[in-house]
């Protein structure tokens, strides 16, 4: 069975250093594919590093600058940065979005550098990761602004970790994004989550860790890592009424189909 974790932050302090024994680790059960991603200036860098060093273990990268940090650069995404799009192995743009439950950088700077990522993912051709968190109405706003014209490019769109709930599935359906659910799907008190998983469209799901954060259960309040992401599977899986075969054979379908990945199965999942 071929398992992706859709994000995972092997380029973060915490799994860096132990990064070899992280991708081994997944690949021990089943993760054939990771998508690394970039949060900053410095850990986009690493990230495009970790997706050479690991590329026989399917690490891939994404390069951008998490709205936590948009204060950093507030004047414009530097060349330095919009240069690692163009690396081998970045798959997509990001992650980029609004967190407004912080608040570490202005809202003001959290939408310009929002949008400043939809314009380079439309430009370069990549698909956008996005994080979202207490500021789905403003996220919403700036991407309906954003719908494409007859002379730009649709852009593919993931909302990581969501969190919407099922309140904006609808809109989510209207901008024909794709949903990945991470590690708290598994907590015991996220029943809507697991709705939530229930409903999303089978060829609009990712399964992801966000590791080293958001350990599912049962190794909650321990460092998380994108070995733990079966477990996500396996929880979706349930919450479905399907067999984790046929999530793992939608999810890389999915994938192929979002990153411009090839597919890992030679069939799709069977309807």
């Amino acid at each position: 069975m071929f398992l992706i974790d859709a994000h995972c932050h092997i380029n973060s302090d915490q799994l860096r250093a132990d990064a070899l024994n992280v991708v081994r680790r997944a690949g021990e059960v089943g993760v054939t594919r990771l998508l690394t991603v970039g949060a900053g200036l410095t850990t986009s860098a690493e990230a495009v590093e970790l997706a050479r060093l690991y590329a026989t273990q399917g690490v891939y990268a994404t390069v951008g600058v998490h709205p936590h940090d948009a204060k950093i650069v507030a004047g414009g995404l530097p060349e330095s940065l919009l240069k690692l799009a163009d690396a081998p192995r970045v798959a997509a743009i990001g992650e980029t979005g609004l967190d407004y439950h912080y608040n570490h950088s202005p809202h003001d700077a959290q939408k310009k550098i929002f949008r400043l990522h939809i314009e380079w993912a439309v430009r370069v051709g990549k698909p956008l990761v996005i994080h979202v968190r207490d500021a789905m109405r403003d996220a919403l706003e700036i991407l309906q602004d954003a719908k494409p014209t007859e002379h730009k490019k649709k852009t593919p769109l993931m909302f990581h970790c969501y969190a919407g709930g099922l309140e904006y599935l609808s809109a989510m359906r209207d901008l024909d994004a794709y949903l990945s659910i991470g590690g708290p799907v598994t907590w015991p008190k996220n029943g809507e989550l697991r709705e939530v998983a229930a409903r999303v469209p089978e060829d609009r799901l990712f399964c992801e860790t966000d590791a080293p954060w958001l350990t599912p259960s049962p190794h909650r309040g321990k460092l998380n890592e994108p070995a733990h992401v079966r477990l996500v599977y396996e929880e979706i899986a349930r919450a479905r009424g399907i067999s984790i075969q046929r999530l793992a054979r939608a999810v890389d379908a999915n994938a192929a189909r979002f990153f411009g990945w090839e597919p890992l199965y030679a069939e799709p999942p069977r309807v």
